[in-house]
């Protein structure tokens, strides 16, 4: 009986120390949203792209996420079909240099050049977000959409980079990154 009293208060400040570390893990969470919409769900015809006839409008979705971790400078958003191109991928949405202070972009604000940062090169070759515009009788392309918390400030990035070169120059500089997915067929 001496000695689990001897234990206990040490037993007691290890399992405080492990709920303050559950505490601290769960307060870490960084999280990415399309607002209204779960995961996985099709992107609406809006979003899609007015090119040709692919029957959108070209709305990029609104976005929302909480407070990167500490060291937090600034954003950057890729959104990939890794479907298009038969599989080789085409990127639809490069966006970096956002202030760390933001937590929200609205629908529609990936084609204008109002928004904050800068924006990269799409796969047409082009800046700003490009809708979904999957060949029809395709299944479903898969649109991943990833915000990455960087601990580089707003302007450290240069302008026009495609999405290898973004990922090439943030190496290293991730604190860390959230997604989510979105389909689209015609």
């Amino acid at each position: 009986m001496t000695r689990l009293n001897s234990l206990t208060p040490w037993l007691a400040a290890v399992a405080l120390v492990l709920c303050a570390q559950g505490a601290a893990q769960a307060e870490e969470r960084f999280t990415l949203s399309i607002p209204g919409v779960s995961d996985d769900r099709l992107f609406t015809a809006a979003a899609a792209s007015d090119a040709n006839t692919c029957g959108g409008k070209n709305i990029s979705p609104a976005l929302s996420w909480n407070a990167g971790p500490p060291g937090t400078l600034s954003y950057a958003i890729v959104m990939l079909d890794p479907d298009g191109q038969r599989g080789q991928g085409v990127d639809h949405w490069i966006h970096y240099g956002i202030k760390a202070s933001t937590r929200q972009i609205p629908a529609g604000a990936g084609t204008k050049s109002s928004l904050e940062g800068m924006s990269g090169i799409n796969s047409k070759n082009t800046h700003g977000y490009i809708g979904p515009c999957p060949p029809i009788g395709d299944s479903a392309h898969h649109y991943l959409i990833q915000l990455f918390a960087l601990d580089l400030p707003p302007e450290a990035l240069p302008a026009d980079l495609t999405r290898a070169q973004l990922m090439e120059k943030i190496k290293g500089h991730v604190l860390r990154n959230s997604s989510v997915v979105r389909r689209y067929h015609r």
